[in-house]
């Protein structure tokens, strides 16, 4: 062998040596994926970022999402800043509220409809604030949540019946009588 063969062959084995450091030096980074520590591997032609493709598909769907999330912006309806899913402007407890609300009034229209709204059921007197509903045999009782069971009554009424059935219970308004 000559100087030039000798030289060439150690400039190959001094780079070989380098490609090893280099990969034993990239197994000592940790991975870049999310809520992971382990250690990467050594990878033949580039600088590995993830111990593994787990961690490389979940940490492209954390970029993803992060360049799609859109910012927060307050509730029509509370203020609360948050990231709306849909374009109404109204937060997802606000929206719950309001169909609670709406299923209320339609429950109420239809004790109306099939009762009458003259007066009170138990005391007749006049509802001028529109009364409340009032459940004949109580939930706690094995009542249900049917227009059969629900009347339209006063507040008064309302709340000293509590969970009484109707023969234990009689109005206010007719006792004192």
């Amino acid at each position: 062998m000559g100087c030039a063969e000798e030289a060439e062959e150690s400039r190959k084995e001094e780079r070989r040596k380098q490609v090893q450091r280099e990969q034993e030096k990239a197994a000592q980074k940790p991975c870049q994926g999310p809520k992971c520590s382990n250690p990467v591997g050594p990878s033949r032609n580039r600088s590995r970022l993830y111990c593994s493709e787990e961690c490389s598909r979940a940490a492209e769907y954390i970029r993803k999402r992060a360049r799609t999330k859109p910012d927060p912006v307050p509730c029509r309806r509370c203020g609360k800043p948050v990231i709306l899913k849909f374009r109404d402007g109204v937060c997802r407890s606000c929206q719950q509220m309001q169909r609670t609300v709406a299923r209320r009034v339609t429950l109420q229209r239809r004790i109306r409809e099939a009762h009458g709204d003259a007066g009170c059921f138990h005391c007749a007197a006049p509802l001028p604030e529109g009364g409340v509903i009032d459940h004949l045999r109580p939930i706690s009782r094995g009542g249900l949540s049917t227009p059969a069971n629900m009347r339209v009554v006063c507040v008064p009424c309302n709340t000293s019946k509590k969970d009484q059935l109707m023969d234990e219970w009689s109005p206010p308004h007719l006792m004192a009588r």
